[in-house]
């Protein structure tokens, strides 16, 4: 399936009061806290990160997904690009295929994550090792509208990957760890 995604991250401090804010905003709870492990693949010599591209391969209980997104830019402090997913029904052997086509992983990371959705809006809740994120996707208004009754500014909304806050983490606090996962 392909669609052009647009979406926002948004730090958050305070989980609990959060999600009141959530109930509180009539969110419906759209699928439980759940573990997720992500694996971004690229060629060794960085051709699909240096593109601005992504392939992803992201394994959760019951269900594996491959998801290729495309250039993203920044419209109006939103990412918007192109994105299409399938869903994979043995990921084991749908990554020995990719590592065969020359891919390798090069980065992989870990949450815990639950969905939330509010009108137009997709809305998650991300736990990962370092610190908690909302994103919101949906059409741009809709996105916009919901973050500020959240609570949040257009100051706040982080338009930047996983992989590049955890490369940001890793500089600012010296962590070794090449991923971003848990019990490291």
């Amino acid at each position: 399936m392909e669609n052009r995604e647009t979406e926002i991250k948004l730090r958050v401090e305070h989980p609990t009061l959060l999600k009141s804010r959530l109930r509180f905003l009539n969110a419906t709870l759209a699928r439980r806290r759940h573990f997720e492990d992500n694996l971004i693949l690229d060629f060794p010599n960085g051709k699909m990160r240096h593109a601005g591209t992504l392939l992803r391969l992201r394994r959760t209980t019951g269900k594996s997904t491959l998801t290729f997104k495309g250039r993203g830019r920044v419209v109006s402090r939103t990412k918007v690009r192109l994105e299409t997913e399938a869903d994979i029904s043995d990921a084991d052997s749908m990554l020995r295929i990719l590592k065969m086509m020359g891919l390798r992983v090069a980065f992989r990371y870990q949450k815990y994550r639950t969905l939330y959705r509010k009108g137009k809006c997709l809305i998650t809740f991300d736990e990962t090792p370092i610190g908690n994120y909302l994103e919101i996707e949906g059409p741009r208004s809709a996105i916009k509208t919901l973050a500020r009754r959240i609570g949040f500014r257009d100051a706040d909304f982080i338009t930047a990957t996983y992989l590049d806050l955890f490369m940001k983490y890793r500089r600012s606090n010296r962590a070794a760890q090449k991923h971003m996962i848990f019990g490291i």
